[in-house]
């Protein structure tokens, strides 16, 4: 029996292998603002940076005060974030941009480009929008 067992969304790493790459293609999906990378790998990254930037949005705005608001979401992007420039990066550039835009939800957008030249398989390019 299946018993909610997302097939789309695995990886074929073990549970803490699968924890630290995806953070690590989070983290260079933020600082690029773009990634190429497989299909599997790809909706894996989409719905945890959805995931990421949703949760970020939603805990700014729960705060009344500004300061208490970027102290809570710096709490979340060093707990998933690697690297101390790229967290930076999320909480100034990322996160004012999605918080004046009013979205919620669909900050990845994903363009077919192909396959690869030496083993065929087909490549995805992810773009934060």
């Amino acid at each position: 029996m299946r018993h909610r067992i997302n097939k789309l969304k695995q990886l074929n790493t073990g549970a803490k292998k699968k924890n630290v790459f995806v953070r690590n293609l989070l983290t260079s999906f933020v600082k690029t603002g773009r990634i190429t990378t497989t299909p599997k790998r790809a909706k894996v990254l989409k719905a945890e940076t959805d995931a990421f930037f949703s949760k970020l949005v939603k805990t700014y705005s729960r705060y009344n005060t500004e300061a208490e608001s970027k102290r809570e979401c710096i709490k979340i992007v060093k707990a998933t974030i690697f690297g101390e420039a790229e967290g930076k990066k999320v909480i100034l550039e990322w996160l004012p941009k999605y918080l004046w835009g009013d979205k919620r939800t669909s900050y990845v957008m994903s363009y077919k480009l192909g396959v690869r030249k030496w083993d065929s398989a087909e490549k995805i390019m992810l773009k934060l929008v």
